[in-house]
């Protein structure tokens, strides 16, 4: 996946795009600088965006104890967090985060006990366990070896009885199926191949953003990371949207 913005931020305003080097902490400690000076709260972001992380939240919430203990690996600004803990007052919601910057509104939100900063699994208090862990909308950023070891290095803190492990994709590959699914296929084939001539002469740089993947790979992934037990579904089974894969 390669991008050239986020939340309306050209990434050529913040610094030079690498479409060879993947978004690194320098590249997201200069985003977020950038974004909080654009936005000073939740509500000025894009109300579909929104929209989509609460239907997020409802869902996790749907799957976790309300009064149960939740840990979200790579919160980021914390839109999704912050919804629940409106939602759910009384759960136990602790959030983690590599880029401490991004956490400038839901910071005040959390407990200092509650913020896990750093490097997965080695962040994480000896001895913790969760009902449920959650990765919203950041396995994008891992090759498959890396998305295996973070998968596999959360199940000593997954509670045994009854605890598992969800993840929410923004990055599912689609199959094409129909000829409407095809059609529209060869068109982001087109567009991606005009992006790519682009970005080769300096028109438009984009920068390597991640990896997409099929409902295939992700069961791979949860398999490969050792977990049993998997389930996985859309959040919007019409739509086909907001895909989910979770096991303990």
């Amino acid at each position: 996946m390669y991008q050239t913005e986020w939340h309306g931020i050209p990434f050529s305003s913040l610094n030079t795009p690498s479409s060879v080097d993947l978004a690194g902490p320098e590249f997201y400690q200069a985003f977020y600088e950038g974004f909080f000076e654009r936005y000073q709260g939740w509500e000025q972001l894009d109300s579909r965006w929104l929209l989509r992380k609460r239907s997020w939240g409802e869902f996790i919430l749907e799957r976790a104890e309300q009064q149960g203990k939740v840990l979200s690996i790579g919160c980021g600004i914390g839109a999704l967090e912050h919804y629940m803990k409106v939602r759910a007052p009384r759960l136990e919601l602790s959030i983690h985060e590599v880029a401490p910057t991004a956490w400038r509104w839901v910071a005040p939100e959390f407990t200092q006990d509650r913020k896990l900063l750093g490097m997965i699994p080695t962040c994480i208090p000896k001895g913790s366990e969760f009902d449920l862990i959650f990765l919203s909308a950041v396995d994008y950023t891992f090759d498959d070896a890396n998305a295996v070891a973070l998968l596999s290095s959360l199940r000593p803190f997954i509670t045994r009885s009854g605890g598992h492990c969800l993840l929410i994709s923004a990055s599912l590959q689609q199959p094409s199926v129909t000829l409407g699914d095809k059609a529209l296929s060869l068109a982001r084939g087109l567009k991606v191949f005009a992006e790519a001539a682009l970005d080769r002469v300096g028109l438009r740089p984009r920068q390597f953003w991640g990896w997409t993947r099929t409902q295939e790979e992700y069961q791979s992934l949860f398999h490969r990371a050792g977990y049993k037990g998997i389930e996985d579904g859309f959040i919007d089974p019409e739509h086909r949207s907001g895909y989910w894969i979770s096991g303990s």
